[in-house]
């Protein structure tokens, strides 16, 4: 993304990857399997990325904004599974 360094990117990967499993483990899913889990990873970056330009508050890691990309990432992978929910067989 414009003026992301590559450190914040990757703090921001790992963000997604836990705040993710967590989802995945309280049954909070977009997809089923590895795909579903790696949708969530994306969609979570995404949501961190959010959380992370609109709140600059607590403390940075990598010049990135951990409680705020954390509450995004976890917001967006909400909305998106609630919007979205697996499709059952």
């Amino acid at each position: 993304m414009i003026g992301m360094s590559f450190l914040a990117c990757v703090a921001l990967v790992i963000i997604a990857i836990v705040i993710a499993a967590i989802m995945y483990a309280v049954n909070i899913r977009i997809g089923k399997g590895m795909y579903g889990f790696a949708a969530e990873v994306a969609v979570g970056w995404v949501g961190g990325w959010l959380g992370w330009i609109w709140g600059h508050w607590w403390f940075t890691w990598w010049d990135v904004y951990v409680l705020p990309a954390i509450i995004g990432s976890a917001a967006t992978i909400l909305i998106v599974a609630t919007l979205y929910p697996p499709k059952e067989d």
